[in-house]
């Protein structure tokens, strides 16, 4: 599915427990340095994970309900490492990464691309996954490069960063709840176009044939990788995410987990 921050974060900011320290991870002056996340999670052997749980083939709830996926697996993994139980906490995208402003939840991981702006404010591990982004129209659309976009609508999930890929592109943003809203949209003739990862569009375009939409051969212009992202000032937790990662990377079961999933590697080359 993650790749500038929405004014709910800002909200949900004042009052979290996480802005105690400041974007380089000092404790502010006059505040409380931040409990040490990664010591709760050791002693009380959960940890708690944002996730949406509606985004397949990422996270998402089967015929069974069970929630699967890739970054289920990841997820899953990332917690054995750090000797503990996942309590996953199923959250819309746009309040998804406000969550840990407020100590809903200890990680998010759910394709949240890695941005500068993102860093001002909160960790990130080392990337897990790298993303191929690109841009669906309706069949018939008169849309055929990236300069057509200009000027037309895109159906995307407001605070994510393949809308700001698309308002760079001159796009008028149409905020949806997620990515199916967003392409139905488009089949619809209600927006002119959604950017997003090869991997949904492919996913999609498995489970709905005959859907009458193309992908623009000109790739979206951003590079993203995507990591797992965590409240500033936990550098620890940080750590002892690297290390998993790491070691899924070095024993080859990260590229197992997409090979099962998607069928290609998107392990992060370098």
């Amino acid at each position: 599915m993650a790749l500038g921050p929405a004014a709910v974060l800002a909200t949900l900011a004042a009052c979290g427990p996480s802005q105690n320290r400041d974007a380089s991870g000092s404790a502010a002056s006059g505040t409380p340095a931040a409990e040490d996340l990664l010591e709760r999670i050791r002693a009380d052997k959960k940890v708690r994970i944002g996730i949406e749980g509606t985004y397949k083939p990422y996270a998402f709830h089967d015929d069974s309900g069970a929630l699967v996926g890739f970054e289920k697996e990841i997820a899953d993994a990332i917690a054995a490492g750090l000797g503990a139980e996942p309590e996953y906490i199923e959250t819309e995208w746009d309040s998804l990464i406000a969550g840990l402003d407020v100590d809903k939840y200890d990680l998010v991981i759910n394709n949240v691309g890695i941005t500068d702006e993102r860093k001002k404010k909160y960790l990130f591990s080392q990337p897990y996954a790298q993303t191929a982004g690109r841009i669906a129209v309706a069949e018939d659309s008169d849309i055929q490069t990236l300069a057509d976009v200009s000027g037309r609508t895109a159906a995307q999930t407001a605070t994510s960063n393949w809308a700001q890929a698309m308002t760079d592109l001159g796009a008028q943003i149409l905020p949806v709840q997620g990515f199916a809203e967003g392409i139905e949209l488009v089949l619809q003739g209600r927006a002119d176009a959604i950017g997003n990862d090869l991997v949904s569009f492919n996913t999609y375009r498995e489970e709905q044939p005959d859907a009458a939409f193309r992908l623009l051969e000109e790739p979206l212009p951003t590079n993203a990788t995507v990591g797992v992202i965590m409240p500033s000032g936990q550098e620890a937790l940080r750590g002892a995410v690297d290390e998993v990662i790491t070691r899924m990377k070095d024993d080859g079961s990260l590229a197992a987990i997409y090979q099962q999933w998607v069928g290609l590697d998107l392990t992060p080359q370098g």
